[in-house]
């Protein structure tokens, strides 16, 4: 039996399709009506979304919005070729995230652009970062996280309203005595952001040893197996189940496995993802040690193990 059991948030614990994928979505909108005058509405799709994550280096959400507008800007088409042209940047992304996306782009004379979005870059400096934040969270979580009112998007309803959690709590419950308490988080979330869609099972888990990588350092990002390696330290754990829902979740649980010697049984979680067939697909093609429709099935993919 391993020791704790790790999850990720967005795509496992919560569905996140209308609210962080929606929030991709407006602030890429928002950002490109307003540099360069133009309307692109329906220009990001789920899709082109998953596909960036697929690459392995974008689970920070505002990377997302601000590669994708950054391409937007520098190569400046109608709206199929320009959502065309998207898909082919992010078939040319992989696990360095927005650094590959900028050498990608590096031929069409990105400088320009780059000044404009001021990114990556603290949220009161970043142009793109704070049209992000201020719609995902709205003006009372915004101060909250940040301490500044909102100066480009006031909105009544955030997006991280739309936040709907997909763990139940008997699953929960369930894996928090299974566990003795040793169940923590590794999410690319804010602690504000988790706390507040997490709120009915939040108390399940070991607070103390719970990594959310919006309030570290961005080296410490997924595929960096840095939170895993502080999550497990805390719990003095050798062994860990961990389900998550992307290939960031995957690489940084394997590379936990080889920097510290863990033993870490990755779960892929696919139900929750714009594309399930095409996630569960690429969870088997890398050799995920076990694939879920749902994070409620762990215990019963953990009662099949030990049967084994």
């Amino acid at each position: 039996m391993m020791d704790c059991a790790l999850f990720d948030i967005d795509g496992v614990l919560v569905d996140i399709r209308r609210s962080y994928n929606d929030a991709i979505k407006k602030t890429v909108e928002f950002v490109l009506e307003q540099t360069t005058g133009r309307k692109y509405k329906g220009l990001v799709t789920d899709r082109l979304i998953l596909r960036f994550r697929q690459g392995g280096g974008f689970n920070n959400d505002t990377d997302t919005s601000y590669a994708i507008a950054l391409a937007a800007m520098a190569n400046r088409q109608s709206t199929p070729r320009t959502r065309k042209f998207l898909f082919e940047v992010a078939e040319n992304a992989d696990d360095t995230g927005i650094v590959s996306v900028e050498k990608f782009l590096s031929r069409y004379g990105i400088e320009k652009h780059k000044q404009v979005l001021v990114y990556p870059a603290p949220v009161k400096d970043s142009y793109i970062g704070r049209v992000f934040d201020e719609l995902f969270y709205g003006p009372a979580l915004f101060k909250k996280q940040n301490g500044l009112v909102p100066k480009y998007c006031k909105v009544k309803r955030p997006f991280i309203a739309n936040d709907r959690i997909a763990v139940r709590k008997e699953t929960m419950k369930l894996l928090h005595e299974w566990f003795s308490g040793n169940l923590a988080i590794v999410s690319g979330r804010s602690r504000l952001a988790a706390e507040y869609s997490l709120a009915p099972v939040l108390k399940y888990f070991n607070l103390d040893a719970c990594v959310f990588l919006e309030d570290e350092a961005r080296e410490h990002a997924k595929p960096n197996p840095y939170a895993i390696k502080k999550a497990m330290q805390v719990m003095d754990a050798k062994s860990a189940v961990y389900a998550g829902d992307s290939a960031e979740d995957m690489m940084m649980a394997r590379r936990a496995q080889k920097e510290a010697g863990f033993e870490i049984a990755f779960v892929g979680v696919y139900g929750l993802s714009p594309q399930p067939a095409n996630t569960l697909k690429q969870f088997r093609e890398q050799e995920a040690d076990a694939v879920a429709k749902s994070v409620n099935s762990l215990p019963l993919l953990l009662n099949k193990v030990l049967e084994a």
